[in-house]
């Protein structure tokens, strides 16, 4: 068909009963030619909450004989987005940013800093100052807030992670406290994502004191905290595998919790889904449940897939559009999985192997908008800026009207360098 404009587009969400003829007829155009503009094939059945692009009409379309619905207010939320650099053969987010940035995101958390193992009262860079400088630059210029990230993700396989975040917590939070004010006022930094997702739950008081601390020292300098909180099986069903997390001490503290639901299969688990709907849900109420103000909470979603090989554990990493390039490779058939209502394809490689690939769309994605929507969330956090599907971004504004920016931060110039 050639470049289309988004301007040309229409997005329709896919209601009970729609099929593809019933949508081309009310929009003036064939079940034939949505299919194509979708990348569907004509006998592709709908879901419900599915989104489905069609071209508008060069006249109006002819009214339905059954008045439609009026449509419900539309309420702006929050927008973020992991920022890293380039990942094997993927670019860096910057690109994405630059081009999303101005109507599309409230903020990027780069992921910059983490506490050097040997010495776990200082943090080091994964960055040059040049670099965070141009990036800050680059988001400033956009009104895209930049909350670095304090992560523990990156340490090589000879560090133990979970160590050095207890030396920290037991014997250094005040020292490091003070390295992350010196760092973050040095670059103007509007705020701090802490990512650590390896503590121990005999640290769940002195981490909740952390969080307490670090909450203490962003009202200060004007800035806002996100904290990631993972969700895993254990947590839904009692265990104590993330009791560090004081779900209702660490949301009174924050200024949002940043729920990490793409975390269902992932490394070492297997092949499924990266996040269900009923997972995103259950992670929700459960945090809901114990106190969390809804308001706080942004839904953790992926932008990636994982192209699982039969008998490993290590899936690949690919983008969306990386996903799909390897299902048009193979000639796979992409479905919608009725159970965890997101996409996945299987084929067979050259040599022989069984794959599963299993990722998010904005189909899926809609979805998951809905239990935002739903439960009065303020918004989502995507892994990771450049990796999703690009139809992410036109759904969330049709969705919420507008992606809500965060006002400047306050500069309290009596505490400035």
């Amino acid at each position: 068909m050639g470049d289309i404009s988004t301007t040309q587009l229409h997005y329709v969400i896919v209601q009970e009963g729609d099929t593809l003829a019933s949508i081309a007829e009310r929009y003036q155009s064939t079940a034939g030619a949505v299919a194509q503009l979708n990348a569907m094939s004509p006998d592709t059945v709908l879901t419900p909450g599915r989104i489905v692009q069609v071209l508008k009409p060069k006249r109006p379309a002819t009214v339905p004989a059954i008045p439609s619905p009026t449509p419900r207010p539309r309420t702006p939320r929050y927008a973020f987005a992991a920022f890293t650099g380039a990942e094997g053969v993927y670019p860096s987010s910057e690109r994405a940013l630059e081009k999303l940035g101005e109507a599309g995101l409230s903020g990027i958390f780069p992921l910059w800093f983490q506490v050097a193992p040997e010495e776990p009262w200082r943090l080091q860079s994964f960055a040059e100052p040049a670099q965070i400088e141009q990036v800050i630059r680059a988001a400033h210029e956009r009104g895209v807030q930049v909350l670095a990230a304090l992560t523990s993700i990156y340490y090589p396989s000879g560090v133990d992670t979970r160590h050095t975040i207890a030396q920290v917590l037991r014997t250094y939070k005040g020292h490091l406290l003070q390295a992350v004010e010196h760092t973050y006022e040095r670059y103007h930094l509007d705020g701090v994502l802490l990512d650590w997702v390896d503590v121990e739950a005999a640290d769940r008081e002195v981490f909740a004191e952390w969080v307490e601390a670090l909450q203490g020292l962003c009202r200060r300098r004007g800035w806002k905290l996100v904290v990631n909180v993972p969700i895993v099986q254990g947590t839904l069903r009692g265990i104590t595998s993330t009791m560090a997390f004081d779900l209702a001490r660490i949301g009174e503290a924050v200024d949002w919790m940043s729920l990490v639901l793409n975390t269902e299969h992932r490394m070492y688990t297997g092949p499924g889904p990266l996040c269900s709907l009923s997972w995103a849900e259950m992670g929700v109420r459960h945090a809901i449940a114990t106190g969390v103000p809804a308001e706080k909470i942004l839904l953790g979603i992926a932008g990636y897939a994982y192209d699982w090989k039969e008998h490993s554990q290590l899936p690949d990493y690919l983008s969306s559009e990386g996903a799909m390039n390897r299902a048009r490779q193979y000639r796979a058939h992409v479905k919608f999985d009725p159970v965890s209502q997101t996409p996945m394809f299987s084929y067979q490689d050259s040599q022989g192997a069984k794959h599963q690939v299993w990722f998010e769309n904005t189909s899926s994605l809609s979805q998951k908008v809905t239990i935002i929507n739903r439960y009065g969330l303020a918004g989502l956090s995507l892994w990771r800026l450049g990796m999703e599907d690009s139809g992410l971004w036109p759904l969330l504004r049709y969705r919420w009207g507008e992606i809500r920016k965060i006002p400047s931060r306050f500069h309290n110039k009596y505490y400035e360098n």
